[in-house]
């Protein structure tokens, strides 16, 4: 096994096994899925203050939205297909999908931005920032 810490293994628990056995190759993900397991989803019209997009296992997000407004990203590093696709919305994970499976999925009523679901408003904000910055 990979050292899991009792914590962790507790947390593992929680999950069921097709998705806890994911741990050994998506440590991070899984953990943080098991975390907000048992939360319920955003409210109806829930309105983030804070969006952070994540694809693959990096520390720091690819996209960083605030208050509906892109203020980085760092597209250059995206693998066009990863493996993981992880969303947090005001520091609580809200969405992770590993190898094209959803494992958490807490979105609810969260009203995404226009650029969060549409590819071409991420384009021109990018495009914004980047002649503005």
């Amino acid at each position: 096994m990979n050292n899991f810490s009792e914590y962790e293994l507790n947390l593992l628990a929680k999950l069921p096994l097709d998705i806890a056995l994911l741990a050994g190759k998506y440590r991070i993900d899984i953990i943080n899925a098991a975390e907000f397991w048992d939360e319920p989803p955003f409210p109806e019209n829930y309105l983030p203050e804070m969006i952070e997009i994540y694809y693959g296992n990096t520390p720091s997000p690819h996209v960083f939205i605030l208050n509906g407004k892109l203020e980085d990203y760092r597209l250059d590093e995206v693998d066009i297909n990863p493996n993981s696709i992880a969303v947090q919305i005001d520091d609580q994970w809200a969405y992770i999908q590993i190898e094209g499976q959803e494992i958490l999925n807490r979105l609810g009523g969260v009203v995404l931005p226009d650029l969060v679901i549409k590819p071409s408003a991420l384009l021109n904000s990018v495009l914004q920032v980047e002649s503005h910055g």
